[in-house]
């Protein structure tokens, strides 16, 4: 089996940061995009090759906070290999104490892209022989996981009564917001979600001003991202939420984006999520009436509309 191979080197700059003091969601998945140039060339798709990788869907986990200032690394190796596709798992690392902070597994579809409009196809191809045996060269076996995944799991079963979901942002894709492909970008997917969280959590009761006397933050633990169809510059969207379930601790999020210029569904979110207790820097538990008013957000998953 092969090793890690790292596909970024940086640092976290203070605007990543948000107002809970640390790495913003997006920017994680912006430094996973970042290394992908050089993830690609070991696999042999250089960017004349004539094919590409398309995302199908993406699993994350966050387990240790990054602040302004850490220097990190992103290193990345190949799970399985089928006929045309690909899981690939890439790790945020802490550089200086070598803490694990978080991980992405994607699994990607080889699609034929022209070089001539620079645009791809959405058909998957199988992979030439030398690409698949460079992606057999960077297999590695999976690591241990402390737990298995939550999100993307079963929904518990729930007998209360079902709410609707909700918008919670809408809006216009802009270029900036773009790959060179003119398709929304893998950061500005976690970008779109993680904006989503706030009107959640104030629906819960937790306002600001709450927020702020009683020191409750909160953070995102997994997300599970099934990307179903393009959305590109100048497209307008919905983002339609609820809650899933609720835990001692945690409450899971769904998300659904609607493509309103296209009429499809581009992407859903299923989160798992926590307070935060901002002095001790720790998960804590739902308190009696923010748990009152969340169990009136649960609804339907996948939901009708």
């Amino acid at each position: 089996m092969s090793e890690f191979v790292t596909i970024f080197r940086g640092g976290v700059n203070a605007w990543e940061c948000d107002i809970m003091g640390h790495f913003n969601i997006q920017f994680y998945a912006a430094k996973v995009a970042d290394g992908m140039g050089h993830l690609l060339r070991a696999m042999g798709l250089a960017k004349d090759a004539g094919l590409t990788l398309r995302r199908q869907w993406a699993f994350s986990r966050y387990q240790g906070e990054l602040h302004a200032g850490d220097i990190l690394e992103v290193r990345a190796a190949v799970l399985a290999v089928d006929d045309h596709g690909v899981d690939v798992l890439a790790e945020i690392v802490n550089a200086a104490s070598g803490q694990l902070s978080a991980s992405f597994e994607i699994h990607f579809q080889a699609a034929e892209t022209d070089s001539d409009t620079d645009t791809d196809s959405d058909a998957p191809i199988p992979w030439p022989d030398d690409v698949r045996a460079n992606l057999k060269a960077l297999g590695i076996e999976r690591p241990a996981q402390k737990r298995p995944p939550t999100a993307g799991s079963p929904i518990p079963d729930f007998a209360g009564p079902r709410s609707e979901t909700f918008i919670s942002s809408r809006g216009t894709i802009d270029a900036w917001d773009c790959d060179g492909q003119g398709r929304m970008s893998f950061r500005n997917y976690y970008a779109l979600a993680s904006d989503g969280i706030g009107p959640v959590r104030h629906r819960m009761g937790i306002t600001r001003d709450m927020a702020r006397t009683r020191g409750w933050g909160g953070v995102a633990l997994e997300y599970s991202v099934r990307f179903l169809s393009p959305i590109s510059a100048g497209d307008v969207y919905t983002l339609r939420t609820g809650l899933l379930s609720l835990a001692g601790k945690t409450f899971r999020v769904g998300h659904r984006l609607h493509n309103d210029s296209s009429g499809e569904l581009a992407a859903t979110f299923d989160i798992v999520a926590c307070m935060f207790d901002l002095q001790a820097r720790r998960a804590m538990a739902l308190p009696d009436e923010i748990r009152a008013r969340a169990q009136k957000m649960i609804i339907d998953w996948p939901p009708s509309g």
